[in-house]
């Protein structure tokens, strides 16, 4: 299928297609042959500036005004074109990202849903009348949309989550400044087409393109832009929560980390070594919520294991065109490169490195490496802290659930965590005492468009997807009338 485009990719701005005013592009790969793939025109800040200034006379003029039943309509335009091109945008994450091409198409299965969903919630989006102590005045509360929302996208999932901040965005009545990743733009582009096809008025959602460092710092620290939305690295993430604090934005971080899965001696051990090594293989281990430390408690540690090599020694690696392969390359060499950094870096600490999988069609040029077990991992190993984001996983034995609890928690970061046990009341202990945003118990995290997401610690700020994230894109307004007068 022939979805890339041979020129390069211009910019949404306003009502305009466009080429940056300085006249730069720059190029994006495909991870798995390492060539270029398509070339993209890069905003300068003047750019960034009349996206932002369409998106504000947008909003000022028309968006903000529009009733919850015409943001509805378009949204669920969208979700129409979105499923009659998903296989489209499959492909192009795929070219673009890495994926294997059933990954991609599985994942997009939700996106038209997720815009149904929010179209559906905007009504949800009200206050309510308070019962106060004086009975001559009238207190109520309105929910009311914030302005220009920027969001800031990232390369591993661009499109899933370019939908589900877009979605609530839009609902809220707020209108939008997209900038997808400079590594993996091109499925966002294919997006703005979309909504440019649905309906969406000029300048209620604009896209540009171009490095964090230019694009992203302008639309951070740009004074009418009222919210920032970003998903990203976690060293990132605190900088933009530094630049917006002179103006004091309304921001919302989703960042990294390194989640625990934990096995109880009474586990489903078939299950628990479905969800590990899933969460292993899945977009090559490039997944924030991915359980990258494997805390097996000792009486079954090496049970576990053999199951688990068992299953990783049968994964295809391979070209992800290819229907047969399970995971494919990393998105970048710097990718490839900073893994191979932290197994090096595992084995100096102690670890002791296992690599798995029959590479099959893969070219020699692509950014591969095979689902990796650090074996032997102790807890305090910087590559069990740090965040790796690839096909790696820490395993470290405990021996209690007091142990286990310490292990989960002992962690910079609070995402999401797992745990297996077929005891109930150890269940709902761990659960409330793990420091995470998400935990799941017999079952693996899978975010879901209709449930809140975001995490604890430096993981993050805020909760994006389901009624959470339409009330982070609005503003609560308390009115006192008094009927006395």
């Amino acid at each position: 299928m022939n979805v890339i485009e041979s020129k390069p990719y211009e910019m949404l701005i306003g009502e305009r297609w466009c080429a940056g005013t300085e006249g730069r592009t720059f190029d994006t790969f495909n991870p798995a042959t390492a060539q270029v793939l398509a070339q993209v025109h890069e905003a300068a800040e003047r750019d960034v500036d009349a996206a932002v200034l369409a998106a504000h006379e947008a909003y000022q003029e028309h968006w903000r005004k529009t009733t919850p039943a015409q943001r509805g309509r378009l949204l669920r335009r969208l979700a129409d074109l979105f499923e009659r091109d998903r296989e489209k945008i499959a492909w192009i994450e795929t070219l673009n990202v890495g994926k294997p091409i059933t990954h991609s198409l599985d994942s997009l299965k939700a996106m038209p849903a997720s815009l149904e969903y929010f179209a559906g919630i905007i009504p949800a989006a009200r206050g309510e009348t308070i019962p106060v102590a004086n009975q001559d005045v009238l207190n109520y509360t309105l929910r009311e949309p914030l302005g220009v929302c920027a969001l800031i996208l990232p390369w591993n999932y661009p499109m899933t989550l370019t939908v589900n901040k877009l979605g609530p965005a839009l609902a809220a009545g707020n209108t939008v400044i997209l900038k997808p990743s400079e590594v993996t733009p091109l499925s966002t582009m294919a997006l703005a087409r979309l909504i440019e096809e649905a309906g969406f008025p000029p300048g209620v959602v604009n896209v540009v393109n171009g490095s964090g460092a230019t694009v992203g710092e302008r639309l951070v620290t740009h004074p009418l832009v009222s919210r920032v939305s970003f998903t990203g690295g976690t060293v990132t993430g605190a900088r933009i929560l530094a630049s917006t604090a002179a103006d004091v934005k309304r921001v919302t971080l989703e960042l990294g980390g390194k989640s625990p899965l934990i096995v109880f001696d009474d586990a489903a051990l078939d299950k628990a070594v479905a969800v590990a090594a899933g969460d292993l293989i899945k977009n090559s281990g490039q997944v924030c919520i991915a359980c990258t430390r494997l805390l097996v408690q000792e009486t079954v540690r090496d049970e576990f294991l053999a199951r688990l090599q068992t299953r990783l020694k049968a994964v295809r690696v391979g070209s992800p065109e290819d229907p047969a392969t399970e995971m494919g390359p990393l998105v970048s060499a710097t990718q490839k490169d900073r893994v191979e950094q932290y197994i090096r870096i595992a084995a100096e600490e102690g670890a002791l490195p296992a690599q798995y999988g029959s590479v099959e069609s893969a070219p020699e040029a692509g950014f591969f490496v095979k689902p990796t077990l650090l074996l032997d991992s102790k807890v305090d190993m910087r590559s069990a802290q740090e965040e790796i984001f690839g096909p790696v996983q820490s395993v470290i034995s405990f021996r209690d659930e007091d142990e286990a609890l310490r292990m989960a928690n002992r962690s910079r970061y609070g995402l999401a965590a797992v745990l297996f046990t077929r005891d109930g009341g150890r269940a709902l202990r761990m659960a409330r005492g793990i420091q995470a945003g998400s935990v799941a118990i017999n079952t693996g995290v899978r975010t879901s468009f209709d449930a809140p997401f975001g995490g604890y610690k430096q993981s993050g700020i805020g909760k994006e997807r389901g009624l959470e994230a339409l009330y982070e894109n609005t503003q609560l307004k308390n009115v006192k009338y008094d009927m006395s007068v």
